[in-house]
């Protein structure tokens, strides 16, 4: 039996998920390099390695994640800012953001300099779950870099970013 609450307080439930930060690349031929700064990422299974990331539908990586199968993903640093500003600014294209931090081709992405840990992965299936797209793929390959924590984030309400 569920209590009604009003839409503030399951805001604020949903604000209580732990979420990390996170910048995902892919090399299209067809745009070039592209990356989103993403939140929604989840460790789904073991055997395979499994990762669930929800990506808005009308994002315009969309395109060149379906294009590709295959992404990277680099886990942004606690303490590092450098990747989570210059991928969140909409004046910045995703080539010079990927400039700008220094990156390196690995797979069908770019490893980000500053990142604490990447995973190289491959889609395995894109699931249509309502204004997002869930991609959950398999994590092929990755490396952690040493001492370096990943960022922690707990969003102010769990009805927007």
């Amino acid at each position: 039996m569920s209590t009604p609450h009003g839409q503030e307080s399951l805001s604020q439930a949903l604000a209580h998920i732990v979420s990390g930060c996170y910048v995902l690349t892919v090399r299209d031929p067809l745009a070039g390099p592209q990356a989103i700064l993403l939140s929604f990422v989840q460790q789904v299974g073991l055997t395979p390695p499994r990762i669930a990331i929800a990506i808005h539908k009308e994002r315009s990586i969309v395109p060149a994640l379906d294009r590709a199968g295959a992404f990277v993903l680099n886990v942004c640093a606690q303490g590092d800012t450098l990747l989570r500003t210059k991928f969140a600014d909409p004046a910045v294209t995703p080539a010079a953001a990927l400039r700008a931090v220094g990156a390196r081709e690995v797979g069908a992405g770019l490893v980000l300099e500053p990142a604490a840990a990447h995973l190289v992965c491959g889609i395995a299936r894109r699931i249509d779950i309502g204004d997002h797209w869930l991609y959950i793929a398999d994590a092929r390959d990755g490396a952690a870099v040493g001492g370096r924590a990943p960022f922690v984030h707990v969003r102010r309400s769990g009805l927007s970013y």
